[in-house]
């Protein structure tokens, strides 16, 4: 099964960095084999994922990413990355790091990671990494975008497990006005299924808006500094209850406080949501949009952005 895991891989939180695992006959003691540090730009079709973290038996986008590392490299490899994504939950700019042997350079790992990835994972940029670079720790901000369908033809079988394929109108302005509750920090403990301990629940929101694209979807585009597990997806969801009228627009402000009575929506649909870029001190490392939903400004062709 494509990126289950196996051998000696067994499932890690993604901030744990340990990006190259030493083969057995290596002593600690030996220089490492690894010694050139690598990030990339992965982007992924997340419904052939049961999510991008690691996990035994069943296919992950680290799992896939490792095992297509394993075979260029001859033996194991472990890579870290910015976040995690659910099940079903699609990535233009998962940012990911990891050594490699000293013999590889940025051009000849592009191409041959390219030849052995299967195509629901692609390389959108691959470049050479500061030893000190972490994918998640380094990272300043995240963007997701979402998608909803909100007209009749959204609801065709050829839209399956791309957007939200809601099919019921939704007035855009009754959006933009509730979203701007979200705008700043907050605490996001009852719009979230679970916290990090160390880092608490609160989330500042720099950008968080809704446009009508071309296709005819909604789409809403979320900044953040950072993100708690399923957040985007409880607030598009509590977003379209306020826009339909199923709940008051001040109940947002009740869960986004801790404080009333109002009760959590369920979260929206996997297969509506994007992590469409990672900030880090040199800028995003994608520019917004997803290919065939919201024009992308990404040339592929340029995808080394350094000479060998």
């Amino acid at each position: 099964m494509p990126g289950a895991s196996t051998g000696g891989f067994s499932p890690i939180d993604d901030c744990v960095d340990f990006p190259c695992l030493l083969p057995s006959f290596v002593s600690v003691n030996q220089t490492p084999p690894c010694t050139r540090y690598i990030r990339c730009t992965v982007e992924y079709d997340g419904a052939q994922f049961a999510g991008s973290q690691l996990q035994p038996d069943v296919p992950t986008v680290q799992g896939t990413i490792e095992t297509a590392l394993a075979r260029l490299f001859d033996g194991p490899v472990r890579i870290s990355a910015a976040g995690r994504t659910d099940a079903g939950v699609h990535a233009t700019a998962q940012e990911v790091a990891f050594a490699v042997p000293d013999r590889w350079t940025p051009g000849s790992l592009l191409k041959s990671l390219a030849s052995v990835l299967p195509r629901e994972v692609g390389i959108v940029a691959l470049r050479e990494a500061e030893p000190d670079f972490h994918p998640r720790f380094s990272a300043t901000g995240r963007r997701y975008e979402y998608f909803v369908g909100d007209r009749a033809a959204a609801l065709s079988p050829l839209r399956a497990g791309r957007i939200w394929q809601l099919g019921r109108p939704i007035p855009i302005a009754s959006l933009r006005s509730a979203s701007t509750a979200l705008l700043g920090p907050g605490d996001f403990t009852a719009l979230s299924r679970s916290g990090q301990p160390e880092r608490g629940t609160r989330c500042t929101i720099e950008r968080a808006t809704w446009i009508r694209t071309p296709v005819g979807d909604l789409r809403f585009e979320i900044v953040a500094d950072r993100f708690l597990h399923r957040m985007v997806r409880y607030v598009v969801a509590v977003l379209v209850e306020i826009a339909t009228e199923s709940r008051a627009e001040d109940e947002l402000r009740a869960l986004l406080s801790g404080g009333g009575k109002a009760t959590p929506p369920r979260p929206a649909p996997p297969e509506g949501l994007y992590l469409t870029g990672v900030r880090y001190g040199d800028g995003w490392n994608r520019r917004s949009g997803v290919p065939g939903l919201w024009p992308l400004a990404t040339d592929r062709q340029q995808a080394v952005s350094r000479p060998d």
